[in-house]
């Protein structure tokens, strides 16, 4: 099964998340997965824009993926993880092309930081906006950065300590995102607005973009080595390996009782 669908349509790239969950947990499989699909739309002539999409009535991405997140025992494998998290969200950031995310029902952690690298965001009256990473013990020194760099240093404060959802009027209100729409018209509008943008002369567009998103791609380097520091420290601490321990605890507790 492919981790992304792609398809093509009137010059934009479509780029559906397919993960066999409908949460569209990001692993460094699914991470590689997307960062080559990114590359190979932006390098294809015949494509204007892009389109990321969580797919139909699924997350856009409900975060990292909890099974490896607990098999991160050792300082390398943090460092490691950091290093494709960082990279991927440069991917997005790099992309010359303009860049459209399409997001329902939840990007929350890791998708909700991806989100906030396209060059338009769009979101839906389900859909919300989460950070709940400190009352998991995970670090936020990532969305720390993003956040504050992309919106202010109260509107990051906020998002991570309260760890709640951020719902969709108050995203557009703090320009979070751009678009608020029905789910039934999400797909359709990230489409046009990706046509819209397409139609923008290359040269112009990729230039500005790259002047615009500077302090964000070197806000990301510079903190890469700090938040492997936070990182290393809070997965030691073990506290996020219970909390979700619990969660896939529960999770297969239900599933046998759903088949006794």
């Amino acid at each position: 099964m492919a981790l992304i669908n792609v398809e093509d349509v009137e010059r934009v790239r479509l780029l559906t998340l397919a993960h066999e969950k409908p949460t569209n947990p990001f692993g460094k499989e699914m991470a590689g997965v997307f960062m080559e699909a990114m590359r190979e739309a932006d390098g294809d002539e015949n494509i204007d824009a892009i389109v990321v999409s969580g797919g139909r009535d699924r997350c856009f991405s409900a975060g990292g993926d909890f099974n490896e997140a607990l098999r991160l025992a050792t300082d390398d494998a943090v460092n490691e993880t950091i290093d494709w998290c960082t990279d991927l969200y440069l991917s997005v950031l790099d992309t010359s092309k303009p860049t459209i995310a399409a997001i329902d029902r939840h990007a929350i952690g890791l998708g909700f930081q991806l989100a906030m690298m396209f060059d338009w965001k769009m979101m839906t009256t389900r859909a919300d906006l989460v950070m709940p990473e400190l009352e998991h013990g995970i670090g936020a020194s990532m969305a720390a950065t993003i956040i504050s760099t992309t919106c202010g240093y109260d509107v990051a404060r906020h998002a991570i300590m309260s760890c709640r959802p951020i719902a969709p009027d108050t995203a557009l209100r703090l320009s979070m995102v751009d678009e608020v729409c029905e789910p039934d018209f999400l797909l359709d509008r990230a489409l046009q607005r990706a046509q819209r943008m397409g139609r923008y002369p290359n040269v112009a567009f990729s230039a500005t973009k790259r002047v615009l998103t500077d302090r964000l791609r070197t806000a990301l380097e510079y903190s890469r080595e700090e938040s492997k520091a936070v990182h290393r420290k809070t997965f030691a601490a073990k506290a996020m390996h219970k909390h979700f321990g619990n969660i896939l605890g529960t999770q297969s507790e239900k599933a046998a009782s759903a088949a006794s």
